[in-house]
């Protein structure tokens, strides 16, 4: 990894980007209209099959700050893409941004001095919606709206009228609220040293979470409460494409952290914890069921029991044994009797 030297830029910003020509722009316009300007721009084209890299050679051309990575083919994993830029980035600060968003001009300057006014190594702040179908805006931020502060306030104690220092039990919060986004992150490099892994190249989703999860071992994390990112949302996001198996990475990550932690969380915690992830293995389920995967669903109704016992898990692992289609008419049939 490159040493930091006396011409490193302050903040190496990381972009992966897959098929994103159409977005990418508006994501390095951004970041190069930011006003803490001492940056580099590191664009990784993940083996884009349209003009993804065109795009990132012309601003490369036109910006020297932006510098360009690219992979022959792609990798499928957004966490290959940003190990890759981790390795080369000379900032003594990094920051992520996905393709399809975009910084507010005050992100990085905001995150760099919330982090050094605390002492803090990782900092994240609020994002904004924008809508790809309409290209409205969501009418308030999406941690605002979730009523963010209010619900970890057991977690938080404030550090000046906008940020937040997060307690070292905030991972435990983690388990039923993720509240990170990897578009408002912003750390120090000293954590690259303090992992001897980085995102996890084996996970497709929910990298980041893990990731999250260890470094809060060896900081405490810092909450801008402003909105630092627009997030585009729109159906073609991993998340959005394949809910199923982000459901399925989001499960394996919670229940490897929640083993690990387990004697540190009070028994409300772990109660929390094995509620959201038995909640999870539950909609698992129930989408293999709709699939028709009657094995899987049952599996899958079976692990939600066995981590929170529920009437509903049990009533879904029994209704798995019968076609979908016959499983609806006798609902169909059991409601009609009730409306006699």
């Amino acid at each position: 990894m490159p040493t930091v030297t006396a011409q490193s830029p302050r903040v190496s910003v990381v972009v992966p980007a897959f098929n994103a020509a159409r977005y990418l722009g508006a994501a390095i316009d951004s970041l190069r209209a930011q006003t803490l300007a001492d940056i580099e721009i590191i664009v990784v084209d993940d083996g884009s099959g349209d003009g993804t890299l065109a795009v990132a050679n012309r601003y490369a051309a036109l910006d020297p700050r932006v510098r360009v990575l690219a992979r022959a083919t792609p990798s499928g994993k957004p966490s290959i893409a940003r190990n890759e830029a981790l390795t080369a980035a000379r900032g003594s600060y990094i920051a992520f941004l996905d393709a399809d968003d975009t910084s507010v001009p005050t992100r990085l300057e905001h995150s760099v001095r919330a982090l050094e006014r605390t002492g803090a190594l990782f900092a994240f702040s609020d994002k904004r919606r924008v809508y790809e179908s309409t290209g409205e805006l969501a009418p308030e931020s999406t941690l605002g709206a979730a009523k963010f502060v209010e619900k970890a306030a057991p977690y938080l104690e404030r550090a000046s009228d906008n940020v937040y220092l997060c307690r070292p039990n905030f991972p435990a919060f983690l388990f039923t609220f993720i509240a990170i986004n990897t578009s408002t992150v912003v750390f120090d490099r000293e954590l690259l040293s303090l992992e001897p892994k980085w995102f996890d190249e084996s996970l497709v989703c929910f990298e980041d979470v893990d990731l999250w999860f260890r470094w809060a071992e060896h900081t405490r994390v810092a909450f801008v409460n402003e909105v630092h990112t627009i997030m585009r949302k729109h159906a073609a996001s991993i998340t959005a494409s394949n809910p199923v198996a982000t459901r399925i990475d989001g499960i394996a990550v919670r229940r490897a952290h929640l083993a690990r932690l387990r004697g540190r969380l009070s028994p409300l915690e772990i109660a929390a914890a094995e509620r959201t992830i038995s909640e999870l293995q539950f909609d698992v389920a129930y989408g293999k069921w709709l699939a028709d995967d009657r094995r899987d669903a049952r599996r899958w109704f079976l692990a939600s029991w066995r981590t929170r016992p529920t009437a509903a898990a049990l009533l879904g692992y029994l209704k798995a044994f019968a076609p979908r289609s016959r499983a609806l008419v006798a609902l169909a049939r059991t409601l009609g009797s009730r409306v006699d």
